[in-house]
């Protein structure tokens, strides 16, 4: 049985059977309608209006940059772009076992009082206390910092168990239990670079052409590229582009941009980043939101 993207690869090198040409400075791609119309609307629109496009059978792209072009082509042949994603890892969602944890978790004490679960758990309360202070079966805040043995529910229907649970005093910062909530296994890097401003340029001409899942493969790596490159020079003029290119309601890169301040607060005191906060209030606004649910305010 052939492999679907190794025949488009092997079209869109060859040229053959070829019924449209798309240019961008000087790059031209020899390309078939039937996969470039049915992966980004733009393209089907613009064929479907009858102008000089359809034609001459030319699409000219002037605007673009033509490594994004490239780019975006290799996208709509392969479904995958430069640099590509680590094999079998083609989304961040939860590790299994972490999943499995959190589904097993008991809801409530013995007492019928529930557990919030909400990590990293930081203690908030007006008289100097915790508002919620139950964090889970291995933790409870209160005004003493000893060790304070405490019952449980295992699961439902079960008669609990003797557990051990710490306090803190109400001095929790960032509390995070790992038997509740373990953590996640680091995301690996892409190819060792940066290249936020390229995933941010990807993300701007996936919505510019309206091309079927390129989005979500940019936020994928827009993600993975901020978790390991959160401090470097390359970092906020990427944030810039995603802010000035992207509409109010357009979250996807936005909020990857805004947790990733928020998990290293130290970005604030770059000249730089002060310029985007004081230029966009959306980031502002998505910082203090991310603060917001860290801390359970």
């Amino acid at each position: 049985m052939f492999n679907l993207n190794i025949t488009s690869f092997f079209f869109l090198k060859s040229g053959a059977y070829s019924d449209l040409t798309i240019a961008c400075g000087s790059d031209t791609y020899k390309v078939h309608k039937v996969i470039i119309c049915g992966r980004a609307d733009f393209f089907a629109r613009t064929l479907n209006f009858g102008g000089k496009e359809s034609e001459s059978g030319v699409v000219d792209l002037p605007e673009d940059e033509p490594t994004i072009v490239k780019l975006l082509i290799q996208y709509l042949y392969e479904g995958e772009y430069e640099p590509l994603l680590p094999d079998g890892e083609a989304s961040l969602a939860p590790s299994s076992t972490k999943a499995r944890t959190q589904t097993s978790r008991p809801k409530h004490d013995l007492d019928g009082l529930p557990y919030n679960y909400s990590f990293p758990h930081t203690c908030h309360g007006l008289d100097g206390d915790c508002e919620f202070p139950r964090v889970c079966p291995h933790h409870t805040c209160n005004g003493n910092g000893n060790f304070t043995p405490i019952r449980h529910y295992a699961s439902p229907g079960h008669r609990g168990s003797q557990k051990r649970k710490a306090n803190c005093g109400y001095a929790c910062q960032s509390f995070n239990c790992e038997e509740c909530n373990p953590p996640s296994h680091p995301l690996p890097s892409l190819n060792g670079n940066a290249d936020q401003l390229l995933h941010a340029k990807m993300y701007e001409i996936a919505d510019k052409y309206d091309v079927v899942g390129l989005k979500d493969l940019v936020i994928e790596k827009f993600r993975r590229a901020c978790h390991h490159f959160w401090n470097t020079d390359e970092f906020s003029v990427a944030a810039h582009h995603v802010f000035s290119t992207t509409p109010d309601h357009d979250k996807g890169l936005r909020d990857i941009v805004s947790a990733a301040i928020s998990a290293h607060m130290s970005l604030i005191k770059k000249p730089e980043v002060k310029v985007l906060l004081a230029e966009f209030n959306g980031l502002a606004l998505g910082i203090l939101e991310e603060k917001v649910k860290e801390n359970g305010w």
